[in-house]
This record gives C-alpha cells, structure tokens and sequence, in this order.
C-alpha cells in the first residue's frame, strides 16, 4: 500500500497532525502466508507519542519497517507525532497485543494474520494454503480492492488497518528429518500459529500442529515441545 494512503489514515486518526510534503516515496509491501497488518487503535485520543509494537526483534525485517515507518510519520507531521517502537514482544504476545490495540493501550502494531483472524475472520483467507501463485499475483490482491475491503473490517473492531507488510512465504524447518512429501509429516509436533486454518492444515497432512505464542516458539524447540515449525526464513 502506498504511504499516501497510511498518511491518510494518520490524518484520520489524528487530525492536524501530518501535512502533506511533496517530498513523499512509495512503502509498497506484502504479506504473503503470515500476513501481518499495521494498526492504529481507534479510540486513541491525539497524543504527541505513539507506542508501535511487534513480536519480532528489531534486527529482523520488522524492525527496519518500523524504523522507515517511524522516520517518514515524524517528518512528515514536521515533528508532531513520535512513534515509540517496542520490540520482541516486549508488550507481549500477537494476541495481547491486538487486545491492547483495542484497548487503546497500544496505539499500532505490526501483527500476523494468523492471530488477528481471530478478531477478523475474513482476514484468514489469506491463510489458505496455495492460496496465491506467487508474489506478484499476492500484491495485487493485496494493493487492490480485494485488500481494500478486508482491511475495512478492522473498524468494527475498533482498529483501523493501514496497510499490508511482506513477511515471505512459509517454510517448514524441523530437527527430525527432511519432508520431501506428505508422508514425511506423520506423527510430526509441529509448531503452528494460533489459527483453525493452519492447525486443520497440517492435521490433514497427519502431523500434531500445537499452537504456540511466537515469543515462546525457541524455548519450545529447545525443549522438545515441538519438533518443527513454519515460517518464512527471513
């Protein structure tokens, strides 16, 4: 999604707060498998300093978005609005965090779909395995009306959706063997998002999907809790 349209939505939410500059470039992105949504909690009243959360650390993709997003929304208000980034999971878990946003508690956030789906479940479309046939048809469902109008059901939660970011297709990664067909996936613990959709998905293909909060997924593995997981390499 172009900056224009999350510059327009920093104007709805905080009116007078970010003028235009002419000055502007495109942050064009896309989730594919684990989408994640930028949000703004609704009911935040007009602050000077805004509190932007993620699981992810901030060496990861996450943080270099968050640290483009919060130079472009500071000097584009010249000033008026700070973005205070708290990494790795630092205000807890993607469910909290969405909770906290409706709460008004944190003001945005960078969050899979996965966990969201289960505030907006028409957001789990893009969970459907296979769903896209690569990138450039993803983007433009994502940037086109289909996108749109999904993003648009965030408001009856009392959040706004901004934009979509890319977070990479899915890869399995596991410390038994390699799965090269369906068969390889028997008996396998697999550390699954907190989804009905991907949780049915690796039932069918006979593994023990186990949902598990992103911040405690290392430990998990260390211990022996799950013998793999899914999630893109970057």
């Amino acid at each position: 999604m172009a900056a224009e349209d999350q510059l327009r939505g920093l104007r709805e939410a905080f009116p007078g707060a970010v003028r235009p500059n002419h000055r502007r470039s495109q942050m064009r992105a896309l989730y594919v498998a684990a989408a994640l949504l930028l949000g703004f909690a609704a009911p935040a009243v007009a602050q000077t300093t805004l509190k932007y959360t993620f699981v992810n650390p901030m060496s990861s993709h996450f943080g270099s978005a968050a640290t483009a997003f919060k130079d472009y929304v500071e000097k584009e208000s010249d000033g008026r609005l700070k973005i205070a980034i708290f990494p790795g999971g630092a205000l807890g878990g993607e469910r909290e965090i969405v909770e906290s946003l409706q709460l008004g508690t944190v003001d945005m956030a960078m969050t899979g779909t996965s966990v969201v789906g289960n505030f907006v479940p028409e957001v789990l479309i893009y969970d459907v395995p296979f769903l896209f046939r690569d990138t450039k048809q993803a983007r433009a469902v994502l940037d086109g009306q289909i996108g749109k109008d999904i993003l648009a059901k965030f408001e009856d939660k009392d959040i706004v959706g901004l934009g979509y970011g890319e977070n990479g297709f899915k890869m399995l990664t596991n410390n038994r063997h390699p799965v090269e067909k369906p068969e390889d996936l028997n008996g396998m613990t697999v550390r699954v998002m907190e989804n009905e959709i991907h949780i049915a998905a690796f039932r069918q293909l006979g593994a023990r999907p186990t949902p598990i909060a992103w911040p405690e997924l290392f430990a998990a593995l260390q211990q022996g809790v799950v013998d793999g997981q899914d999630n893109p390499i970057s």
